[in-house]
């Protein structure tokens, strides 16, 4: 079951954004405008807000996670149908809320159920590599075989962990002494916003510079600095992402936000860590994702103004983050 937990990061995350590059293909199947679909990439995120605030101290952590998998899973098996644009949404938002399960007794379980921190680190790491991927076979799939066998495929991958779970128990998440849930949530909420909000941004400033659509898409492998930055340390994580700010204003834009998402990755992971050991992961899983959000809502604002403006806040937020983690 331990091992079950850690590789689950990955499944449950390659089924979340399993539909991201097909958002198009989706709307013509489904016969609504362009742009529509986007609300089946919003409503897992209201899920991951609101889902942590939902789990019940009275279920046990095995049987939470037992239906959380399951939860995603049959959610994604059952969204990938594409049964209706409404009906889809639903079940979209159905899989955040089960997915908050996996990453609040992610952080919450692992320190517990490994020495060190290693776990922390692989469990984020795949994290990135699944909602990578998923991403990637996404397009490959629904090339080979149609937009719905694509969905259905991926979306199916987090039910091959639901045995593990059937059976045996996990540790209670330890309890918060003096929980401070605000705190957690702005610290959480900070490093997704900094993420989201320059990566949205960013195809922007690439048009602008000329860069094809293949380019742009290649750009995003960047995310992959996501498998190595969680096993830094806290200071080593703040340092890149200055130093990949520093150069997401220069001709070595990719190499730079590879860096920073190395850093806000690392951090994150350290974060998530700590606020787990303290009892508070509800919090900063809420926060992060809100994070999430709100960095969608906002980033339109800054279309208009030079990037190195947005670096900057998105760099600036991060330290703010990093005064007040959980160490401290």
């Amino acid at each position: 079951m331990p091992f079950a937990l850690l590789i689950s990061g990955a499944l449950v995350y390659a089924a979340l954004y399993a539909p991201q590059p097909l958002l198009p293909a989706i709307e013509r199947v489904l016969g609504v405008p362009p742009g529509a679909a986007g609300l089946g990439m919003a409503a897992p995120m209201l899920g991951l807000v609101l889902g942590p605030w939902l789990l019940s101290a009275r279920v046990p952590p095995g049987r939470a996670l037992f239906l959380g998998l399951l939860g995603v899973g049959g959610g994604s098996l059952l969204a990938g149908l594409l049964p209706g644009f409404w009906p889809w949404v639903g079940l979209r938002f159905l899989v955040g809320v089960s997915l908050s399960a996996v990453a609040v007794y992610g952080f919450a379980l692992l320190p517990r159920l490994f020495p060190g921190p290693r776990a922390v680190s692989a469990f984020v790491a795949l994290n990135a590599l699944g909602g990578t991927l998923g991403r990637s076979a996404a397009g490959v799939l629904a090339e080979a075989l149609g937009v719905r066998p694509a969905l259905l495929l991926l979306g199916a991958l987090p039910l091959l962990l639901v045995p593990f779970f059937l059976k045996g128990e996990l540790p209670a998440p330890p309890r918060p002494a003096r929980p401070r849930p605000a705190r957690a949530m702005f610290v959480g909420g900070v490093l997704l916003f900094a993420n989201l909000f320059l990566a949205n941004l960013l195809p922007y400033r690439l048009e602008a510079a000329g860069v094809d659509l293949a380019g742009i898409g290649a750009f995003y492998l960047a995310y992959l600095g996501g498998l190595f930055g969680p096993f830094l340390t806290p200071g080593a994580a703040l340092a890149l992402v200055f130093a990949g700010g520093a150069l997401l204003l220069s001709p070595a834009a990719a190499i730079g936000f590879f860096l920073f998402l190395a850093g806000v990755f690392g951090l994150h992971a350290r974060f998530g860590e700590g606020f787990g050991r303290r009892g508070e992961s509800p919090a900063y899983v809420s926060g992060y994702y809100l994070g999430g959000m709100l960095a969608g809502l906002v980033y339109p604002l800054f279309l208009g103004l030079p990037f190195a403006v947005s670096t900057l806040l998105a760099a600036f937020l991060v330290s703010l983050g990093y005064r007040y983690n959980p160490s401290r």
